[in-house]
């Protein structure tokens, strides 16, 4: 559908008020996880894979929105079981960009909002290959390489860089990094901000060696509880791909739930798949319309 029309729908669906009325009939138990990835500092230039970077200023505008209309709790509490006076949202970040600990955080901790950040310790101020590669023009990775780097190539980092060369090689100076261990440290003195497992290095679990597997979970769960006493016992799993077996292993290497990033509300968490459990992927370039809408249940699957 072309973007303007879309646009157009969203703002007229908003403004007829059905957002509202969908939302009032959403059980309280119910919970919405929102799944962030980069927020991009204000005066920074946006560049990479466009559907991953939201620019500072649409972020706060996002909390605000938010912050309104749901009640934000920290992602661990939504084990609790209890129904809220409002639909409740947790909000998280996969990755652990620079821009996510640095911006990002600034705009929760102005409203005093909880988060938990996701956190893959094999990237640490490194480049991922999907910013990399992201074709200039609209700032995607094309279908065809997506599919042979996750499922070919595992999604591991250097056999993709082998593979496809950067798009972007001759300017990687403009292109986001993951955060720093002095980001990570900084960012979790934010008193509401949670710490959880990413994977070791990001690799598509779904296509990988029961012992890669075994690896890429305990490593990452070692790594951050070492040096983060309050880590979550959380996992979100790389691009958001699992199979039954991943889940069997996640929860064999300790972790107590964990998070695609496809789906939508999770209406009663009780009876949710615990190692299974849906996330709403917030598109960079996703009016606020459109975020209001899928706050309401319209449109996140």
């Amino acid at each position: 559908m072309n973007v303007h029309i879309k646009s157009a729908l969203e703002i007229a669906l908003t403004r007829s008020g059905v957002a509202w009325l969908r939302q009032a009939i959403l059980p309280r138990s119910s919970v919405l996880v929102l799944a962030y990835h980069d927020i991009v500092p204000t005066g920074t230039p946006r560049t990479g894979d466009a559907s991953l970077h939201l620019p500072q200023h649409e972020f706060a505008r996002q909390l605000d929105l938010i912050a309104r209309t749901h009640e934000v709790v920290p992602l661990s509490s939504i084990f609790d079981g209890r129904a809220a006076a409002a639909p409740r949202v947790a909000i998280t970040f996969d990755d652990a960009y620079a821009g996510a600990l640095t911006a990002g955080v600034e705009e929760l901790e102005q409203r005093g909002l909880p988060a938990t950040v996701f956190v893959t310790p094999g990237l640490l101020e490194r480049i991922t290959w999907w910013d990399l590669v992201a074709t200039e023009g609209d700032g995607g990775v094309p279908d065809h390489e997506r599919e042979h780097a996750l499922w070919k190539l595992g999604g591991m980092q250097e056999k993709v860089l082998a593979w496809a060369p950067p798009a972007a090689s001759g300017d990687r100076g403009r292109l986001p990094r993951i955060g720093s261990l002095e980001q990570l440290r900084a960012a979790a003195g934010y008193r509401h901000l949670d710490l959880a497992s990413h994977t070791w290095s990001h690799a598509n679990l779904s296509a990988s060696t029961p012992k890669e597997l075994a690896l890429e979970l305990s490593l990452a769960r070692d790594w951050i509880s070492q040096r983060f006493p309050r880590a979550l016992s959380l996992l979100s799993y790389p691009y958001g791909l699992s199979t039954h077996a991943v889940e069997v292993a996640a929860e064999e290497n300790g972790y107590s739930a964990a998070f695609r990033v496809t789906g939508g509300w999770i209406p009663d968490i009780d009876s949710a798949d615990r190692f299974a459990l849906p996330r709403y992927n917030v598109p960079a370039g996703l009016s606020l319309s459109g975020l209001r809408l899928r706050l309401a249940g319209i449109g996140t699957g």
